[in-house]
């Protein structure tokens, strides 16, 4: 388990593998696959629990580390908020100051809590 979580490191194969149980919607083929090459050469780790998937990196965004959400699934209804404080944990453990996410769909502005803030059009952080 990573941090005291429920997340433990998985193997880049996973990637794909949450990605074709989601189905289509999530992310094209090519972009799969990139996420998947980034994991395979330790630029990315792949994390998974009962209740999802999510790939990260650590960057950095102007003069903070951040931790970066390439992509998440979630296998179950609620994830991301039951998995929220598991993140935070986990970005802090390796040292980030903020999380990010970039998404596709829409309506997450209204589902995320006032710590959220919008970068550009469809990315959002969060100090850790």
């Amino acid at each position: 388990m990573i941090s005291g979580t429920e997340f433990m490191i998985e193997d880049p194969r996973m990637v794909e593998a949450a990605c074709c149980w989601v189905g289509p919607a999530i992310a094209s083929a090519s972009e799969i696959a990139e996420i998947q090459a980034q994991c395979e050469c330790n630029q990315a780790i792949c994390l998974a629990c009962p209740d999802g998937m999510v790939v990260i990196d650590l960057r950095t965004y102007g003069d903070e580390l951040e931790m970066f959400v390439w992509i998440a699934v979630g296998f179950r209804h609620g994830a991301f908020e039951r998995q929220e404080p598991a993140m935070l944990t986990i970005a802090r453990e390796l040292g980030a100051e903020t999380i990010a996410f970039h998404s596709r769909r829409r309506g997450w502005g209204r589902r995320l809590g006032l710590e959220w803030q919008r970068r550009g059009i469809d990315e959002f952080v969060r100090k850790v």
